[in-house]
């Protein structure tokens, strides 16, 4: 067995283990996988399967043609059925799954509890008063903002300030050494978040500044310390604050809380997000893991298209002052770090796992 590396493919091997993006290039000499004959392999094995492999417009779907005399098996949790992206179009119907729910009940899965926080200027909406300013004095546009606006359009900090002390509060009361991810809208958000509960665990930061990092896409400290966040070893860092980076491909077995502080529209994205602590680890003592909610992501349990249903909701009402206002953009609706958060997604191409075995 061997893993294909700098697109230099030596034929001597039974298996081969590959990234999409390893055997394909910007110029056909950069393709590495027409250095095989099209029967080399009689088994290709697709991981996350849902992403590129599902679309027929893809450039990785040439691989998958160019080898179609093999026998193609393609593995996910969050299969897709959309216009552009269908995962039974290309493999087929499902020839075997196993759900959330009855791997929580076999006792394979962590199951969890969901604690909902609604923030009265969530629930209520926010619209400035005539001539109100932000921190630049720039007048606010009078218009009523809701929650996909806050940290996109709008920053209110005491929004983000009562969320990292709800937070702390939860953690004192389970665990102030529990991994915790906490998912913001963008990387500003992430940083902002990471100063607020920095704030609120002043005597914990104060023995190892790790104790939170920001883990996003720019963050170059931030993802040096992701594969101790997910060691069940390693002490911190203890809290997380990221906005895409963490989704997906990350093995927290230990991670006992999940904080949605993001819009969360997609039903891929949101189940890969709560897969994130759905691990089980006896010996670090999880068991379960607890989602705490204060964007109402958590009506995606209702969708159809979820499977698996909560431990217990609690719903908790929490007013907010809003005496400050940061107004970041008011012209139109694209997201203020739009340039940013796509530079993130750039640098967190996704890794598509395939294995070749000849």
């Amino acid at each position: 067995m061997t893993v294909v590396k700098h697109r230099m493919i030596d034929k001597s091997y039974e298996i081969y283990l590959a990234l999409y993006q390893g055997l394909t290039g910007a110029d056909e000499e950069a393709n590495a996988y027409k250095q095989f004959s099209p029967d080399f392999f009689d088994l290709i094995v697709i991981d996350e399967c849902h992403r590129g492999s599902a679309n027929e417009e893809s450039a990785w779907r040439e691989i998958l043609t160019y080898f179609n005399k093999a026998t193609h098996i393609g593995l996910t949790a969050t299969p897709r059925e959309t216009k552009e992206t269908s995962n039974t179009e290309y493999f087929g119907e499902p020839v075997y799954t196993y759900s959330l729910k009855q791997g929580i009940d076999d006792g394979f899965l962590a199951p969890y509890k969901v604690i909902r926080v609604v923030l009265n200027v969530d629930s209520e909406g926010y619209r400035p008063q005539q001539g109100k300013t932000d921190k630049d004095g720039v007048e606010i546009e009078d218009r009523i903002y809701n929650r996909k606006d806050f940290d996109r359009k709008l920053v209110i900090d005491e929004r983000t300030d009562i969320i990292a002390q709800k937070v702390t509060e939860y953690l004192k009361g389970l665990d102030r050494f529990a991994k915790t991810i906490i998912f913001c809208v963008d990387i500003d958000h992430a940083e902002r978040m990471r100063n607020a509960i920095s704030k609120h665990n002043a005597d914990l930061v104060a023995e190892n500044y790790k104790y939170v990092m920001q883990i996003t896409g720019d963050n170059d400290e931030g993802k040096r310390e992701l594969d101790n966040f997910i060691n069940p070893e390693e002490k911190y860092p203890v809290i997380a604050t990221t906005s895409e980076l963490m989704t997906t491909g990350v093995d927290a077995q230990t991670c006992k809380v999940i904080v949605l502080d993001a819009n969360i529209n997609s039903m891929t994205k949101f189940k890969q997000i709560v897969g994130r602590g759905t691990r089980i680890n006896e010996e670090f003592d999880k068991f379960y893991f607890t989602i705490l909610d204060f964007r109402n992501a958590t009506d995606n349990f209702a969708d159809s298209a979820f499977d698996g249903d909560p431990l217990r909701v609690k719903p908790i009402t929490q007013d907010i002052d809003l005496t400050g206002i940061e107004d970041e953009e008011t012209e139109d609706e694209t997201p203020i770090i739009d340039e940013v958060s796509g530079n993130e997604i750039i640098i967190q191409k996704p890794v598509i796992p395939l294995i070749f075995i000849k």
